[in-house]
Parts: structure tokens; sequence; C-alpha cells
């Protein structure tokens, strides 16, 4: 199996930098220009099933990307409960100890009114054999976290560092391999992007 891994183009709670989760917002100017960058670098990629997260950021991004996808709730981003919205700052002064021990080690976590990790954890396990089933090439669109959690799964990690995984707005990722046997051979890729159009947010 090869499976592309598409982060959305960015929103304007991205470039805002405020904490985006399951608000259903759409792409920024900023965001499809990414996309149409990203569409150009994919114009010879061909696949044999093409997936979505259900939110309309990433469906967005899979249509500038050429194709109607078939939603995959799996693919959702993690619901941010409390933290939905807010700026880093905010997020922090709210519960410090929580927020320390979130990018340390999610495992056994939740955002105040939010999605577990564990919750996130599970799902991605269930996404991956859902895609491998479509075939030998899919390209599948997805969020910071999710996508994260979900390489992380593919790769054989655990939950810590899984913050760490780069996934830039309009990244690709490339994982080659089979159930319980991947390798990333292409990692949080943003060639495609000119300078400008650049961002972790």
């Amino acid at each position: 199996m090869r499976l592309l891994l598409v982060r959305h183009g960015a929103t304007e709670w991205n470039e805002g930098r405020r904490c985006l989760g399951r608000t259903d917002i759409p792409l920024s100017a900023t965001g499809r220009a990414q996309a149409e960058r990203l569409r150009a670098a994919l114009s010879d990629e061909r696949f044999d099933g093409v997936f979505s997260s259900p939110l309309a950021r990433a469906v967005e991004t899979a249509r500038l990307l050429g194709h109607e996808p078939e939603i995959l709730e799996d693919l959702a981003e993690i619901d941010r409960g409390l933290w939905e919205g807010l700026l880093p700052d905010a997020i922090r002064s709210l519960d410090p100890l929580l927020h320390a021990r979130w990018y340390e080690d999610p495992r056994g976590l939740a955002m105040p009114g939010g999605e577990s990790f564990d919750r996130l954890w599970e799902r991605a396990g269930r996404a991956l054999p859902t895609l491998a089933k479509a075939g030998g090439s899919v390209l599948a669109v997805g969020h910071k976290a999710l996508n994260r959690v979900l390489i992380a799964r593919a790769l054989g990690r655990d939950s810590k560092g899984v913050w760490g995984i780069a996934q830039p707005q309009a990244c690709r990722t490339v994982l080659v391999g089979e159930m319980g046997r991947f390798r990333a051979e292409v990692l949080g890729d943003v060639a495609h992007l000119p300078p400008e159009l650049r961002s972790d947010s």
C-alpha cells in the first residue's frame, strides 16, 4: 500500500494561531492557494481511493486537489473542548500542568470538555485498515493532530513525542508498506509551497 496523507490548507483560525478542532470553518485564501500548489505537485498521481475528514476544510482541500472524496468519520480532527478557539497563552493559563503533560505524553489525558487522546488513538487505528482496503494507492486528507497520530500508529511509535511529527499546512506524507509494517517515504513535506505559503500553525 502507498498512502499519501495530506493535511488540509490554512483557515483564518490557523492564521490567527487559534486552537482548531471540530469548529467547521472553510479554507482561507491562503489555504486555497496552498491546495492549488499541492494539486500541481500531485498532477501525475493516480489513486485507487480518495478519503477525507468530514470537516469542510479537509473536504475543500480534497476537492481542490481534483477529487471528490469518500468521507471517513475517523479522519476528523480531535475535539479540543474548552481549548477550542483559544490562543496558546490563554490555553497555558487555564491549566499549566495539563498543558505541559499534554504536550509531553498525552496518553490517558483529555482536553477539558473535549475528546480524549486515547479516543483519537483508537480512531486512527480504525482508519488505517479502512484506507488499506481501498487498494494500492490511497489519498487521505486529514488534520494536524489526527495525521500525527495516524502516522505514529502506522510506524509503530507510541504516544510520547507524537506532537513532534511534522504536519505543517498542506503538507504531504507518504507511507509505504502494509498493516504493521509501514515506513515513511516522505514526512510532512512542503517543498511544493513557496516560503510565503508555508506555516506550521
